[in-house]
């Protein structure tokens, strides 16, 4: 359903910008077949020395067919494509597998115009997974592909500034016999005080040789913290995920990665990451998320040092609608590292304000025994796009955990007032009987709901005030034996 929102903008702003791939990401392979019958591979393209520049649209796309009759690519083509250095191939995706052939050629009816007649570099129609391998959300994406398989989104800029990306020195073919080359970071981004975090980096080969041994150093501040001797043996372009060892870190820390040994292209030699320490925490965890339109992408997990999970709330299962708040109270078993892990499933975060929905936010505390604040975990205001993000916690005290605390402690109304229903949020420890009532101010009965028994955990108990008079109310909930009463304003 986004992409439909994704179309949307893009008719309006062609040139907004939203998260793609990451420039420096490697490139997904495919094989596709052109209107005219030709049959290509990306890969093979970029083996041949060939720099690649993909071109994914849509027919109706108003910012692609302004782009797509300024000439750009058919300039392009002209000076770098087969017909002039035989540099570049540019390969244009219609990626909206609804459309037709009738609409390429300018005779449907989604359609800006003629995309065919005029055009001299290929077209590929019905390239929706493509289209979706890359990560792709709106129109036009349009990616600068270098042999090494490495992308840059290069956008709807000028023949002179396409140019100067396929030209650069970074996006050249290998041509060097010993160039080993340094990508991203890959290990551990969160560290309890002492304990140990793994570290790791992408390494690809940029040499004609097959890469046999590098050295690779980790520092920080001037200072080394290991050093590691690769050995393997690496073909040209082949990538290999390196695990340098592992390190401790006593504060936040951003190091650099180097090639330390011989090779013939240090420009490439480097990359860099960093290391956050956990936030301080008690036992006792708070878990706060506000939606967009979009909760059900929406999932979370706490886990131990070694990965077993503590609590979990997985992708779907997040129901409601933008703006609802959800919470959830987690106990961890001991003292230790852990690791607060959030994802969503469409890569965008709670980033709903892009999509024309509102930005949601997700915090992370930890209270003590009487539901005082100790320390924030993490705090995300959906200003940003992510596909996972992690924060670790390192738990230094237990407390008596949500097992303990009263159901008013870990039960509430939302939203609050509300128009015609709301939603009665509440835990329980362990299965039990359950009820509701809500009175009027006069001590009339309005609902009266037997829940029967729950299963331990988080429930969301819908109340439908419709056709009941607007006014103030009490929602008394008994659970377990134990009774709450909150006020309630139906508007």
């Amino acid at each position: 359903m986004k992409h439909i929102y994704a179309l949307i903008a893009a008719l309006m702003v062609g040139t907004a910008s939203f998260a793609q791939l990451p420039d420096g990401s490697i490139a997904p392979d495919f094989t596709a077949t052109d209107i005219n019958g030709v049959e290509h591979n990306l890969y093979s393209y970029l083996d041949s020395g060939y720099q690649v520049i993909l071109d994914f649209s849509a027919t109706w796309c108003g910012p692609c067919w302004s782009y797509h009759t300024q000439g750009v690519f058919s300039d392009l083509n002209a000076t770098y494509g087969p017909s002039g250095s035989n540099d570049i191939r540019i390969i244009k995706l219609e990626s909206d597998d609804t459309t037709t052939l009738d609409d390429l050629n300018g005779t449907g009816t989604a359609t800006q115009g003629d995309w065919v007649t005029g055009t001299t570099y290929s077209i590929i129609d019905n390239a929706a997974d493509i289209f979706d391998a890359y990560s792709n959300t709106y129109y036009p994406t349009i990616y600068t592909v270098c042999p090494s398989r490495v992308l840059s989104e290069s956008g709807q800029a000028s023949v002179a500034d396409h140019a100067a990306i396929f030209s650069a020195n970074d996006c050249a073919a290998a041509s060097l016999p010993n160039d080993a080359a340094l990508l991203n970071y890959t290990g551990g981004t969160t560290a309890c005080p002492g304990e140990p975090v793994n570290l790791s980096v992408d390494m690809m080969n940029l040499g004609l040789d097959n890469l046999a041994a590098a050295t690779i150093e980790v520092s920080a501040g001037g200072s080394s913290i290991l050093s590691y001797d690769w050995s393997g043996d690496l073909e040209t372009y082949g990538i290999a995920n390196v695990d340098l060892g592992s390190a401790t870190f006593e504060a936040d820390t951003n190091f650099d990665i180097t090639i330390t040994s011989a090779d013939d292209n240090s420009d490439n030699n480097g990359s860099n990451g960093a290391v956050i320490l956990a936030a301080d925490a008690t036992s006792l965890i708070h878990v706060e998320i506000m939606v967009d339109n979009w909760p059900q992408e929406i999932g979370w997990s706490i886990t131990d040092d070694m990965g077993n999970v503590v609590e979990q709330v997985t992708t779907g299962s997040i129901g409601g609608a933008e703006g609802d708040v959800f919470e959830w109270w987690v106990s961890v078993p001991a003292t230790g590292c852990y690791a607060f892990n959030i994802s969503d499933s469409y890569g965008d975060g709670i980033n709903g304000a892009a999509w024309g929905s509102i930005d949601g936010y997700c915090t992370v505390k930890s209270y003590n025994d009487d539901i005082v604040y100790i320390s924030t975990i993490f705090d995300y205001d959906g200003s940003y796009w992510y596909e996972e993000e992690t924060a670790g916690m390192s738990v230094s005290s237990v407390n008596v955990g949500v097992e303990e605390q009263t159901l008013s402690d870990v039960t509430r109304v939302f939203p609050n007032p509300f128009v015609d229903q709301t939603n009665l949020q509440f835990t329980t420890a362990e299965a039990a009987e359950a009820s509701l009532v809500v009175y009027n101010l006069v001590g009339e009965q309005v609902i009266n709901d037997n829940l029967g028994t729950l299963p331990a955990g988080e429930h969301n108990q819908v109340l439908n005030f419709n056709g009941i008079t607007a006014g103030i109310y009490l929602v008394t909930l008994n659970a377990g034996g134990q009774t709450t009463t909150m006020r309630v304003t139906l508007k």
